[in-house]
Parts: structure tokens; sequence; C-alpha cells
């Protein structure tokens, strides 16, 4: 299975106090939002990204790791490795870049 690589070119921005009575994001919920988008617009589909992410500190940042699951466009299905960087910046959390591999 080829390893698929993606960088996220344009950081995607979520307040960490969301309006009404929705919670918080968390780094995990924003990884996991980040990898499902990318992998969408790159035609996958049955998108199932880990439901237990690892979440480590390093050079000021929150590294978000798991496994994701998907159906690629021949049909087949797939799991990769994602990797996050999400960083704080003021009362908002930045995925920095999403990565895949196998």
């Amino acid at each position: 299975m080829p390893a698929v690589v993606v960088v996220g070119g344009a950081a995607i921005v979520a307040s960490a106090v969301a309006a009404g009575s929705a919670e918080p994001a968390t780094v995990e919920s924003l990884c996991a939002s980040a990898a499902e988008e990318r992998l969408e617009r790159r035609g996958r589909s049955d998108i199932e990204v880990g439901r237990s992410l690892e979440v480590t500190e390093a050079d000021g940042a929150q590294r978000v790791s798991g496994t994701v699951k998907f159906v690629d466009e021949e049909g087949r299905t797939q799991y990769a490795q994602v990797r996050c960087v999400v960083r704080g910046e003021g009362d908002d959390l930045r995925v920095r870049s999403v990565r895949f591999s196998e």
C-alpha cells in the first residue's frame, strides 16, 4: 500500500469556545475534523478517525496522532496513521499541519 502524505497548507481555524451549548473544541476533535476534510477533498469516503488519539507536547505545540480508515477512489479500504500539529493562538487553536502515512 503506498504511503499517503498530505501537509496542511492553509491552517484550519476553530474557536476554543463555541456558541450556544456546544462543548469547546479539543485538539483531538480539531485534528479529526481536519483529517476528514483533507481526505474528503481528495475523493476519499467512509472516513473513520480512531477514537483514541494520542496527544503529546513538543516545541510549544500539541501533536495529535492516531489511525484513520477510509475508502479510496478505487473502492479499496485503506488504513493510515494521521498526525496533526495544533498550536494555540490567543483564544483560538489552529491545526498547522495534517500528515498521513502508512
